[in-house]
């Protein structure tokens, strides 16, 4: 099978009942709708803008219900709609061991490559009013953030990683990896889905500051069903992005593993080094990802 033919999606027949960009991209539209207006209002309703520390429990288990009430269970009804093969066009199945390993630790690395350009990224300077509500509106976003991770003892750390691990890799990567994706493989070349995938999922997020490193992510995501064929993979991967981001807070009360104690800035030297050391790791395990991809392949058609 040559590198075209890989990349072009696979003949399945007419199995779907609408144009599936059209319907990946309405999907979109009324989940949106439903998260971002709905459930987004509701939850500004409940709790303001910044929810209060009495107000922690209650708004962990609002950010469930909102994940599985208006992500998970219209992306599984949607699909349903679509296409009776639901399941494959979610690619609900088993996958390999050695995949899920590579994906674990090509995540981890690609994570903190992407702190380092966060770092960097905070360091340019912007106009007086523009950095103040820039700062303003980032400041907002962590206290946010800082509700759902902030943890002082193992079991509640534990709902931590139900809260913003375990539910968003289930739900996000049914809606983003499974349908969306699954759809627009349909109709367009596999690479040329990635990257669309991935890019809506950086958009989805509506955080301008992470933009970048969310649509990287996404895209690394998006390469990871469509490699391994199973949905279990980038689920997996978006809980580690997600759990080392809320294990080392937890444990060493920094954003990365990397970060020196302190808050000191860094170094030239650091930032160089350790980005040659974690970009040579995610190559690695992109090359070993993409050789167990085609000794399964090959082994399909002996």
């Amino acid at each position: 099978m040559n590198e075209e033919q890989e990349l072009m999606p696979e003949d399945t027949g007419r199995d779907h009942r609408f144009n599936p960009v059209w319907f990946a991209v309405i999907s979109l539209m009324i989940v949106f709708f439903l998260y971002q207006a709905v459930g987004g209002g509701l939850t500004v309703y409940l709790f303001g803008i910044i929810p209060s520390s009495d107000q922690t429990l209650a708004f962990r288990f609002a950010t469930i219900a909102a994940e599985v009430l208006f992500i998970l269970v219209p992306a599984i009804f949607l699909s349903r709609i679509q296409t009776m093969k639901w399941k494959e066009l979610l690619r609900i199945r088993k996958t390999d061991i050695y995949f899920v390993i590579l994906a674990a630790v090509g995540v981890v690395s690609l994570e903190q490559l992407l702190e380092l350009y966060l770092y960097l990224q905070g360091l340019i300077p912007l106009p007086g009013p523009m950095q103040h509500l820039v700062d303003q509106l980032q400041r907002t976003i962590q206290e946010t953030y800082k509700v759902l991770l902030t943890a002082h003892g193992p079991w509640e750390f534990l709902f931590v990683l139900l809260v913003i691990g375990i539910t968003p890799a289930i739900c996000e990567e049914m809606l983003f990896r499974g349908l969306v994706q699954g759809n627009f493989e349909k109709s367009m070349p596999r690479r040329k889905a990635i990257i669309v995938t991935g890019l809506i999922f950086g958009l989805y997020h509506l955080d301008p500051f992470t933009f970048v490193a969310l649509c990287a992510l996404g895209i690394y995501l998006s390469y990871l069903v469509s490699v391994s064929e199973s949905i279990i993979v980038p689920m997996v991967g978006h809980f580690m992005n997600n759990f080392v981001s809320a294990f080392v807070l937890y444990a060493f009360h920094k954003d990365s593993i990397i970060a020196p104690s302190g808050g000191r800035p860094l170094s030239v030297g650091y930032i160089i080094g350790w980005s040659a050391v974690l970009a040579l790791i995610f190559v690695v395990t992109i090359k070993l990802t993409e050789q167990h991809s085609k000794k399964i392949r090959e082994a399909r058609l002996q």
